[in-house]
C-alpha cells in the first residue's frame, strides 16, 4: 500500500510527537503511560490486520453485494435514452470496485487507529506541559525568595557604606 502524501505527513506527525514526548517523559506513570498508548495502538492494528487478513473474502463478498446494489438501484432523477437497457457491471469490474472498496475501509480503519493515538498523545503532552509548568512556577517562587534573601542579607546600611570608604587624603 503506498501512503498518499496526506498519510505520509500524518506518519512524520505521528513519528515527531512521539519523539518529543519521549524526551520531555520524566515520572514513571508518564513513561507508563506513553507505553501503554504505543503497545495498544500497535496491539489494534495488528488486530485490524488480521481480521483483514481473515476476513477479506468475507469483506468482498460484502462489498460486492453493496456496489452491485447502488449499480441496480432505481435512478430517480435521471432517464436512460429510449432502447437502453441499464447493463449490469461486469463481474471484473464488480471485483475490481469491492476490493477497492474494501482495501480503502481497512486503510480508513488504519487511520483511524492513529488518530486514536495521536490524540491520546496529545493528552499526554497537556499533561506534561502542566507538570512543566507547575515546575517552573515553584522554581521561580523559590528563586524569588532566595533572591530576596540575598539581597536583604547582603544589603549594606547607609553607616557601613560610610565607615568601608578609604579613609586618608583623597586622590584630587
Amino acid at each position: 500500500m503506498s501512503l498518499s502524501t496526506t498519510d505520509a505527513v500524518g506518519e512524520v506527525y505521528r513519528v515527531a510527537l512521539q519523539d518529543a514526548l519521549a524526551r520531555r517523559l520524566v515520572t514513571d506513570p508518564e513513561w507508563d503511560r506513553y507505553k501503554a498508548i504505543v503497545q495498544e495502538a500497535a496491539e489494534r492494528i495488528d488486530a485490524e490486520r488480521e481480521a483483514f487478513r481473515r476476513d477479506y473474502q468475507v469483506r468482498l463478498s460484502e462489498a460486492r453485494q453493496v456496489v452491485l446494489r447502488e449499480h441496480t438501484a432505481r435512478q430517480l432523477n435521471l432517464q436512460a435514452p429510449r432502447g437502453v437497457q441499464p447493463t449490469p457491471p461486469s463481474p471484473e469490474k464488480l471485483d475490481i470496485v469491492a476490493m477497492n472498496r474494501v482495501q480503502i475501509d481497512h486503510d480508513q480503519r488504519i487511520a483511524a487507529i492513529r488518530r486514536d493515538e495521536i490524540d491520546a498523545y496529545r493528552a499526554l503532552r497537556t499533561e506534561i506541559v502542566a507538570r512543566e509548568t507547575r515546575q517552573s512556577q515553584a522554581t521561580d517562587r523559590w528563586q524569588g525568595r532566595f533572591r530576596e534573601s540575598f539581597n536583604r542579607t547582603n544589603a549594606i546600611s547607609p553607616h557601613d557604606a560610610q565607615v568601608r570608604t578609604r579613609s586618608g587624603p583623597s586622590q584630587s
